[in-house]
């Protein structure tokens, strides 16, 4: 779990640096259980099922979900130490095709962060969809939970530890 929130971190800081970043890739993608050379795998499989990491579902919430406009945001924290700031991250992006804003925020802390969204600008009523994806550090089965949220202005959003939250807003 921790690894795939760091690759989610680093997907944020992608999306942040769009302008001169093409592409991005993950290797290794397939490994057969027990016979790998290298930890972690994103896809794990056996003679008889397949299974899927966190890092699976944090390449999926992202490639499901993308943007092609970076929406610049300060983020602000009651905590400035400098630990703290490198594991939380947040990510705006807007999709012009379907007309939806993504925020994305990682939270790789070990406890709960509050946030509070500033969206007053936004036409959409809070009405949102949320996947949170999280898990303990030593987690392997984890699997995203969406469900649909209101946003209200000035109400705290809850980011479970070590948790990979996403809302789409359909603009």
């Amino acid at each position: 779990m921790e690894t795939a929130l760091s690759e989610a971190l680093h997907l944020n800081n992608l999306e942040r640096n769009g302008d001169v970043v093409a592409m991005s890739s993950y290797a290794p993608l397939f490994a057969k259980e027990g016979f790998t050379q290298w930890n972690p795998d994103l896809i794990y499989f056996t003679n008889t099922e397949v299974k899927l990491t966190p890092g699976y579902y944090v390449q999926h919430l992202y490639g499901n979900s993308p943007g092609n406009e970076y929406i610049p945001a300060q983020t602000q924290s009651s905590n400035n130490d400098a630990g703290v700031m490198k594991r939380l991250s947040t990510s705006i992006v807007r999709n012009t095709k379907t007309n939806e804003l993504m925020v994305r925020v990682v939270n790789l802390l070990p406890v709960t962060a509050n946030i509070s969204l500033n969206l007053s600008e936004l036409p959409t009523g809070g009405k949102a969809q949320k996947t949170v994806l999280t898990g303990n550090p030593a987690d392997r089965k984890v699997v995203p939970v969406t469900d649909e949220t209101h946003l209200q202005a000035g109400k705290p959003e809850q980011l479970p530890p070590y948790s990979l939250t996403i809302w789409k807003i359909k603009l």
